[in-house]
């Protein structure tokens, strides 16, 4: 199992308000306790901590660059990660040059991984760009930023699962890999409950809070 988090955890995207100091600093020290396997924080949230004085975690990833990962527990269960650098704001289209530096990157980590994973910033309307793409492109796409969120689309050439946070972060997404897909068969699709299953956790009192991380709201408190 895997846990990622991507862009705009600590702040929403040219948000009227910034957060506070007080919940910027509750949030570095709950995303510890989190133990995600890997943190995507874009330079704009970055920016937004270093203005508030608060330090980022060094275990946090993300800059103005494609940048490529591995995870996993062994060579059967490798999984690459993208992080998909930020764009210009008022960006209306992607760059040739991004697009095929990203499918340069996916041939790249095929050769020594199972699954790949790209983690965007750039909202919905470059992201489905994007999946227009004829060149490879990721297993599966985790998109944030401006638009509105997907529990689970399989994107019309059915190479790439494309799932988009919601806000308010009252939900969280899962997704169960069936079968690893087969990026040497030309006629691969993901298809629903036969090699994939995507649901969308609502974040309700049907789960029982953590011990720590209540701990940690009792003791810093929260605005």
């Amino acid at each position: 199992m895997l846990v990622l988090a991507g862009a705009y955890e600590f702040a929403q995207f040219q948000a009227q308000k910034p957060p506070t100091r007080k919940r910027l600093e509750f949030m570095v020290k709950a995303f510890d306790l989190l133990r995600n396997d890997l943190v995507y924080v874009t330079p704009y949230e970055r920016g937004i901590l270093t203005q508030a004085g608060v330090q980022p975690s060094k275990l946090w990833r993300g800059s103005n660059r494609l940048e490529q990962h591995m995870l996993g527990k062994d060579s059967a269960h490798r999984v690459g990660v993208l992080l998909l650098p930020p764009l210009p704001d008022g960006a209306k289209t992607l760059p040739l040059a991004l697009v095929q530096q990203i499918e340069g990157a996916v041939r790249t980590l095929r050769a020594k991984a199972r699954l790949i994973v790209a983690m965007s910033p750039w909202g919905y309307s470059l992201e489905q760009e994007l999946l227009k793409s004829d060149g490879p492109l990721p297993d599966v796409l985790l998109g944030s930023g401006v638009g509105i969120g997907l529990v689970g689309n399989i994107s019309p050439k059915g190479k790439t699962l494309w799932i988009r946070a919601f806000t308010q972060g009252k939900s969280m997404s899962r997704i169960d890999i069936l079968a690893w897909p087969d990026h040497a068969d030309a006629n691969f699709k993901w298809t629903e409950e036969q090699n994939v299953r995507m649901t969308l956790l609502g974040l309700t009192d049907h789960y029982m809070e953590d011990s720590h991380m209540l701990s940690l709201m009792q003791n810093m408190g929260t605005d």
